[in-house]
């Protein structure tokens, strides 16, 4: 079943939003088809497909999110992309929100496109949601350095030189996650962080590119969490 976004969705809807319905012709979406139609704000609906040319549905059931352990990620800028895919697979992943952070060592820019550069991501956020068939999308924000991160829950910055690592984190409801650039954080930044009460930890004994190394964090303190099944103690 394909899933779509659309956050007017409501009980009293009859129309997909117009949006999405470019995505009807190429997913080959057919009258009598069952579609989920996600709001991204914790809920959604099993919807029949009445015409797929004018978007017309019937509203089946309504979809509620379940409740899992809130992820906060705080992705530095990185250039050819690894920032963005950093974001696809977490939002897929679950996260419930993601900060694109301007660190001192990002290669790639925002300067003078914060505005259209926040909405790309959004973007990406909302196709890796219809990818994932989630019903909470991640909202995206921007900091220009690491000093204006506002940590929720447990706050947690990855370093490969941490002598701690991510499984011996304690189970929390929520976390956030502050992974760096390619040439990874300053000492400079890693003092702001701490002093803001973020925590060193690595991800075993490997380096992994900033497109990798949230994924993996997200992953591992969702399976520590029990997001994915039974705790692993």
């Amino acid at each position: 079943m394909h899933y779509f976004f659309d956050p007017d969705i409501s009980e009293n809807s009859t129309h997909l939003s117009s949006g999405e319905l470019v995505h009807f012709k190429a997913l080959r979406i057919l009258a009598g088809d069952e579609i989920g139609v996600s709001s991204g704000k914790g809920f959604g609906f099993l919807a029949k497909v009445v015409d797929p040319s004018s978007g017309e549905i019937t509203i089946v059931e309504r979809l509620k999110s379940q409740p899992g352990t809130r992820i906060h990620l705080v992705q530095a800028v990185a250039k050819g992309g690894r920032d963005e895919s950093a974001l696809q697979a977490c939002t897929e992943l679950g996260i419930s929100g993601a900060t694109a952070l301007q660190a001192e060592r990002s290669v790639s820019r925002w300067d003078g496109k914060i505005a259209k550069n926040t909405e790309r991501w959004q973007q990406i956020a909302i196709s890796a949601l219809k990818q994932s068939q989630q019903l909470d999308l991640p909202a995206i924000d921007f900091v220009s350095s690491v000093a204006e991160i506002v940590p929720k829950g447990i706050a947690l910055v990855l370093d490969p030189r941490a002598e701690a690592q991510i499984g011996a984190v304690e189970k929390h409801d929520s976390y956030t996650i502050v992974v760096g650039p390619e040439g990874g954080f300053s000492e400079a930044e890693l003092s702001v962080l701490a002093n803001s009460g973020f925590r060193a930890v690595r991800l075993g004994d490997s380096i992994l590119r900033t497109s990798t190394a949230g994924p993996v964090a997200v992953a591992c303190l969702k399976l520590l969490a029990g997001d994915f099944g039974n705790r692993l103690d």
